[in-house]
């Protein structure tokens, strides 16, 4: 003969298995919260190196095309918001975005006879980025006029300086123009 429990079937969680999942619901949000801030960083300095990278390049480029000097400098952010964005006037913060224009007057400054190619403004969530010069010019045959030259791209969050921080990019811009990504904290290696 069967018998019967006089017990009705148990539904639902006991108090010792709902804290217990709880707590390991707990340990993987810490886990998990931390990686996902830091992958959200490397995607905006990812995305943030490719703009400057794919302006650098168009800049060479029109330099070559045009047969004039086309300069890339860092955007003065008090006139981001404007619909005449201008060049940084000193310093080399290049955070607020950058602007490629055809540079026939004043190297570094858009004046009345040059033209604006492309303006990259940054946005809300931006993270650094810092240059050891405020503008860049190409010459006609394709290479810059200046100094080789190098960007280091910050995430959100980290001070602005220019130092192998946790998460930064080092650019690297040769004499030639043409910019790489390091892969040592110098454009050495």
């Amino acid at each position: 003969m069967f018998r019967r429990s006089t017990r009705a079937s148990q539904r639902g969680f006991t108090l010792f298995e709902l804290l217990t999942a709880l707590s390991v619901a707990g340990v993987l949000a810490a886990v998990g919260v931390p990686a996902m801030g830091s992958f959200h960083g490397k995607a905006v300095v990812d995305a943030q190196v490719q703009s400057l990278s794919s302006a650098m390049r168009r800049a060479r480029q029109e330099a070559i095309t045009r047969g004039e000097l086309v300069t890339v400098c860092a955007m003065d952010p008090a006139t981001a918001e404007s619909t005449e964005p201008d060049c940084l006037a000193s310093g080399k913060n290049w955070s607020a975005g950058w602007i490629v224009f055809v540079d026939r007057g004043r190297r570094g400054e858009i004046g009345s006879s040059d033209r604006v190619i492309t303006v990259h403004q940054s946005g809300d969530n931006k993270g650094g980025a810092l240059s050891t010069q405020r503008y860049v010019t190409y010459r006609a045959g394709g290479e810059m006029l200046s100094l080789a030259s190098h960007f280091r791209f910050l995430p959100p969050g980290q001070p602005l300086e220019d130092a192998a921080l946790p998460g930064s990019v080092l650019v690297c811009i040769n004499k030639p123009g043409r910019p790489r990504v390091a892969r040592s904290q110098d454009c050495e290696g």
